[in-house]
């Protein structure tokens, strides 16, 4: 039977797992579908057990948020089930309610429940909890004029909800919309009782307990402008009080993992090397002694996967560490697949521990072997086991197995291209699902966000949904990108130049030496950096017919003051800010170029995309509408950066529509491509 062509829907029939988490034999993590038809996202919790080698769901409809083990046999969880408290949740009353489960009967039982928005927990005993909770300040004085009346506070909050108020910067953020007073809080839940244990000008975004001894959390000093890099503290849990362990405020710190009564591992930046977004050190810190032994010094490995994918729902920026006894074990990315790595106390050098090509979203070590949530070719997340003794790695599960039979899916094909500084840059290509030698096919570069990803040799929708309806696709890893290093990565004050420099390079190489490739019916696209590229780019060329600018940016003054990063990516990326330097960041603005665009342009947005302002889309059209260039704005509602990760499904859908019919205008008809 013939293979279907893959739809604008067909990131449906992936099955996303992640969240892996051990005890002793036992391995947790989530199981996560889509459904178009229902526009809604659906996670079960599931568990593995490494020496029976058997798997079960355990939560059958259950949505879980937050889950940890507390004993062998035994998880807690937080979910809300009940008609009462989902009504609370509408209301916007703040509740979590927690859950206990046996694993092996099945058997759940409610624990109890918090008026708080708990965003992270840690559990010392039955009735002893440390909550990092979501909370704004405003909140605070809406429960003091209702006199501690939730109903009241409900009413209050919902005419409070016609004014936008900021009196601090950021005023919102990509993850959390308006953010206005908004702190990261910990509390300390003993015995039904709360006690706030961290101060309401620090906003703290991690946390970790050891044992019953101490927590570690680190915070962001917040009012006024909120700072990037963080304060850290440790707090006597047996005492009760708190020690400043930095305070400097030298480091941007993304984790925190304790390791004993006296070390913890900590990845954290200085910014010395490669500024605001620098790799992070991995630094285990003794608070015995103060000795710091400290890996990635060179910040040239990023301690996450950065492999750009859009079928593995809400799988990035994953920050693991785990330490054993004489070494320490992460994720990174080298070239263009993500591993997982080990870094040996005394090595100078880390060794990548899985070999295979790809993206490692999680990692969990049992013993002598390693179970690794990964995608390979072009399948779809999938639980591995590793041996560290023979180091063959092992499929166990089949969960998106049988895609590949069903479906036509175009190879990826490798074609490097060298550039004009002798550098070797990484590319590939897909052909036409239907390919025919001797025919001519138009052909879209797609460019990757970041700058700071890297593209891969994996599933990625957008690509192959436009190999499936008849165009061939390019795309490399330009300078820019992850996983050669951090010089390599390190574009500050060179944005434009270089990237622009191999994007057109390796587009030209590939249509002098893929003869199938029609250069006259040539598409780009990209989102977030790779939307300010392709903004960038068809205002300093005009070899592109078509362009699809997705979560773009084009003008540096305003992302200045209206971005979530505005103040502090300006004066890194580009050494200036709208009263320092400020020819520069017009220079740097593709919408400076517009009246040389003669490309038509889609601007696709989310309206409350914070990271890369709505904005932008609306001055790009507005110019390029003045100047008599087809334009179109296609923004959706209630939608962040993530959208092509894990907005709405429905919205997926009509995005990749949206994309493939504004290509199918501008590079298959003729008279348009003439004009």
């Amino acid at each position: 039977m013939a293979k279907r062509l893959i739809e604008s829907d067909h990131f449906k029939n992936f099955i996303n797992l992640g969240g892996l988490k051990k005890q002793n034999s036992k391995i947790l993590y989530t199981k996560t579908e889509s459904s178009v038809d229902k526009n809604d996202y659906f996670t079960d919790l599931c568990i593995l057990d490494t020496q029976t080698k058997k798997f079960k769901t355990l939560t059958n409809g259950i949505e879980v948020d937050l889950y940890k083990w507390y004993e062998d046999d035994k998880v807690i969880f937080t979910a809300i089930t009940e008609e009462s408290d989902k009504n609370l949740r509408q209301k916007q009353i703040p509740i979590t309610v927690f859950y206990s489960m046996d694993v092996e009967t099945g058997i759940i039982e409610k624990l109890f429940n918090v008026s708080k928005k708990i965003i992270e927990f840690e559990r010392i005993s039955a009735d002893k909890f440390f909550f990092l909770c979501s909370d704004t300040l405003c909140d605070d004085q809406y429960l003091k004029l209702a006199e501690g009346n939730w109903e009241k506070f409900s009413q209050i909050k919902k005419e409070e909800e016609d004014y936008f108020v900021a009196e601090e910067v950021p005023f919102w953020t990509n993850s959390a919309g308006y953010c206005n007073g908004k702190r990261g809080r910990i509390f300390l839940y003993e015995k039904e009782s709360l006690t706030q244990i961290t101060p309401d000008d620090l906003h703290v975004t991690l946390m970790k307990v050891y044992e019953d001894e101490y927590l570690l959390y680190c915070g962001l000093q917040s009012g006024g402008i909120q700072s990037t890099a963080g304060k850290l503290y440790r707090y006597d849990i047996q005492e009760k009080n708190t020690v400043p362990l930095d305070i400097t405020e030298e480091y941007i710190y993304t984790l925190i993992e304790t390791v004993s009564s006296t070390e913890f591992i900590t990845c954290r930046s200085d910014r010395k090397i490669h500024g605001e977004y620098q790799d992070e050190y991995i630094d285990l810190i003794n608070m015995k002694d103060g000795s710091c032994l400290r890996k990635n010094s060179f910040g040239d490995y990023h301690i996450y996967d950065n492999v750009v994918c859009d079928v593995s729902y809400l799988s990035n920026w994953l920050n693991k560490v785990t330490r054993c006894r004489n070494g320490i074990y992460f994720i990174a990315t080298e070239m263009e697949s993500s591993k997982v790595f080990f870094w040996e106390d005394e090595a100078a050098l880390p060794v990548a521990i899985t070999k295979a090509k790809g993206k490692v979203i999680d990692y969990e070590i049992v013993g002598n072997e390693i179970y690794v949530i990964a995608m390979r070719g072009l399948g779809g997340t999938e639980l591995y086991r590793h041996s560290l003794k023979d180091k063959k790695e092992e499929k166990i599960t089949s969960y998106n197995a049988n895609l590949e039979e069903i479906y036509q899916y175009a190879p990826v094909e490798r074609l490097n291209y060298t550039n004009k500084n002798q550098i070797e840059i990484q590319g590939w290509y897909l052909k036409p699902v239907h390919f025919e030698e001797g025919k001519k096919y138009p052909a879209i570069l797609f460019i990757h966000g970041g700058p700071q990803c890297a593209f891969g040799e994996i599933f990625n929708h957008d690509m192959q949904l436009m190999a499936a309806k008849g165009y061939g696709v390019l795309f490399c890893n330009p300078t820019g990108s992850e996983g050669r290093g951090g010089d390599f990565a390190d574009i500050r004050k060179k944005y434009g130049t270089i990237d622009y420099e191999d994007l057109i390079g390796f587009t030209q190489y590939a249509t002098e030496h893929l003869p199938w490739i029609d250069k006259n019916r040539l598409g780009v696209t990209g989102g977030s950096y790779g939307g300010i590229m392709t903004n960038w780019i068809i205002g300093h060329t005009n070899m592109f017919c078509a362009a699809v600018s997705d979560r773009g940016v084009c003008n540096n003054i305003s992302d200045f003051g209206l971005s979530d990063i505005g103040v502090s990516f300006g004066p890194d990326t580009f050494e200036a800010t709208p009263w320092e330097n400020f020819d520069y960041l017009w220079e740097t603005s593709a919408l400076k170029y517009a009246p040389y665009i003669k490309t038509p342009v889609l601007l696709i947005h989310g309206m409350e995309d914070y990271r890369c302002p709505y904005d932008s889309a609306l001055q790009m059209h507005t110019a390029l509408t003045y100047f008599g260039i087809p334009s179109k704005v296609f923004a959706f509602k209630g939608e962040n950066h993530e959208l092509c990760r894990s907005g709405q499904p429905k919205h997926r859908v009509r995005r990749l529509e949206e994309m493939a019919s504004w290509f199918d205008i501008y590079t298959l008809n003729e008279e348009r491509i003439k004009k």
